[in-house]
């Protein structure tokens, strides 16, 4: 009770409790520090290349939901202009179906974002009514053109518009604007400047800011200018990078621009069926996170529950064939490949710790060893060493 009591006397007083959440989360990180370095020490003792097999939980751990499959840009990453799904846009009764069904089952928040950009959703707001109306939590991803709406959404939404993650894939303008066509680098530093406002000035002050960024050839070599440009936002450690995959309906872009060959492999058996359900704008339940022509949707919020089309023959049949046990039948799934998980979650880790060490780090430098980094990676897995794939990892992430 007491410990309420002090939460929502910070929450009121927004100055204090911005500093009360600065000291635990520095508090939190030394402590954390050791344990993530001993966790993934364990983890490389155990380090496998083979893709686990996946296990079926009781229900869904989480959820994302797509408002719009409508978005603004066609990344070269995402090609979501080559969809044949029609656009559309979710109706709040919709929207508040599916919230009621992920709470039943013991989800209380999800992310507004699989295919499209969820400020293109032209009645929002109505959606977010409708989420503060069932205490339910939501985070906002987006391309980061849209100052305006990201002010007034929080403005109109204070206790409900605090997550939002940026997906920013150049550090300078020209490999910004190049990689996320139609997008505004202008616009995108007026978008983060908002949230810098709205955060009076400093980093998760009333709302907190991550960055994800696609890492490939195209960007590798400004990363140090990543933090220099965005640390002004949100928290170096929430800047993070991930692998390119394949993940799209034209992969030539992940095949031109990530020459490791070695690291990549088809992402079946797929950990999403087995753990996750995403939402299409219809209200349609899917097994994949980015499912642009809906070809592993396994049922409709209208018909059915959520548990029971969890449980349904359409789910089991997609599950079956990432087992094995059904010949694959689904052409987004024979063809979607990626960079070893493992691979990505370590690369991102070397990139901050190598940045910690070498912040004055020529651009160019520092893209050559991570270049590196993935090229040592890449020959031990081509020679199936292991035991060489563990010690070089350690010592770059100085484990050892």
């Amino acid at each position: 009770m007491l410990n309420k009591k002090i939460k929502s006397a910070l929450v009121n007083c927004p100055i204090l409790y911005f500093f009360a959440k600065k000291i635990y989360r520095s508090t939190k990180s030394l402590m954390n520090k050791s344990v993530e370095n001993e966790a993934l020490r364990r983890e490389l003792l155990t380090l496998e290349l083979d893709r686990p097999k996946q296990l079926k939980r009781f229900s869904p751990q989480a959820s994302m939901i797509e408002i719009t499959n409508a978005c603004n840009l066609n990344c070269l990453m995402c090609n979501t202009k080559l969809s044949k799904r029609p656009v559309g846009y979710m109706s709040p009764e919709v929207f508040e179906e599916i919230i009621i069904q992920l709470q039943s089952i013991g989800i209380n928040s999800a992310d507004l974002h699989t295919v499209g950009e969820p400020f293109m959703h032209n009645h929002l707001n109505l959606l977010l009514e409708v989420a503060q109306r069932n205490s339910f939590g939501i985070g906002l991803s987006t391309n980061g053109q849209f100052p305006q709406r990201i002010r007034k959404t929080y403005y109109k939404f204070p206790k409900l518009a605090t997550r939002f993650n940026f997906s920013i894939d150049g550090a300078t303008r020209e490999t910004y604007e190049n990689i996320r066509r139609g997008a505004s680098f202008k616009k995108l530093l007026e978008s983060l400047e908002a949230v810098r406002e709205i955060n009076n000035g400093f980093r998760d002050f009333r709302v907190d800011v991550s960055i994800t960024s696609i890492l490939n050839l195209s960007n590798m070599f400004e990363i140090p200018q990543y933090f220099k440009t965005f640390s002004r936002y949100c928290r170096k450690q929430n800047i993070n990078f991930n692998l390119i995959n394949g993940l799209s309906l034209d992969d030539s872009y992940f095949k031109d621009t990530f020459p490791w060959k070695n690291i990549i492999h088809s992402t079946v058996p797929c950990h999403m069926p087995f753990r996750f359900v995403y939402f299409t704008y219809d209200g349609q339940a899917t097994l994949c996170c980015r499912d642009y022509e809906g070809e592993l949707i396994v049922g409709n919020l209208h018909n059915e529950s959520l548990q029971d089309i969890w449980d349904s023959h359409n789910a089991e049949t997609i599950r079956g064939m990432h087992m094995g046990t059904e010949e694959m039948k689904i052409n987004s799934c024979a063809s979607c490949f990626e960079p070893i998980p493992f691979v990505s979650m370590v690369v991102n880790k070397y990139i901050h710790r190598l940045y910690g060490h070498s912040p004055e780090m020529d651009p160019k430098e520092f893209g050559n060893s991570v270049a590196c980094f993935l090229d040592e990676m890449d020959n031990a897995i081509r020679e199936n060493d292991l035991p060489r794939l563990k010690t070089g990892i350690m010592e770059r992430l100085e484990l050892s």
